[in-house]
């Protein structure tokens, strides 16, 4: 099974339930760009990132200039295709300044497309959940003890 790496521009879009993500996929790696003046984040995303453990990333760039995530985004998802052109890509943004490089990556044959949520990922995702007869519907637990999502500082 080939990883799923999904991007998250967070500086453009809040990106919903991190939690489900988990328990649909097991084969990927979340990373969420931090603008410089995005000191934090809501303690639900930081706990549905901790129980990811090696899987998740911050990373929080220290420029300040007009579209940096976006360049850094770009950049790495580059970075991947080449490295893993048999792994799929998501960008989670409201911004369809990417679509143009998304295009331009399908032609290359990358799986690869935006979405402004996790929800929406998931429903065009075709991963089945893990079946699990005793999880009932309710919220799920982190134990905090797992190795927190590692930080990297982009200067």
């Amino acid at each position: 099974m080939h990883t799923h790496y999904v991007f998250v521009d967070y500086e453009n879009t809040q990106p919903g339930n991190i939690g489900l993500i988990s328990e649909r996929q097991q084969n990927i790696q979340i990373k969420i760009y931090l603008g410089r003046h995005q000191n934090m984040i809501p303690l639900s995303l930081a706990r549905a990132m901790h129980g990811l453990g090696e899987r998740a990333e911050y990373i929080q760039l220290e420029s300040s200039r007009r579209n940096a995530i976006d360049f850094n985004i770009a950049f790495q998802l580059g970075e991947l295709a080449i490295q893993h052109p048999d792994s799929k890509f998501s960008i989670l943004s409201n911004d369809p300044g990417f679509d143009a490089i998304l295009e331009s990556l399908k032609t290359k044959g990358i799986v690869c497309a935006r979405y402004p949520d996790i929800e929406t990922l998931l429903e065009h995702t075709t991963e089945p959940p893990p079946s699990d007869p005793g999880k009932s519907g309710q919220d799920k637990v982190v134990a905090m003890d797992k190795k927190p999502p590692h930080v990297q500082a982009v200067r």
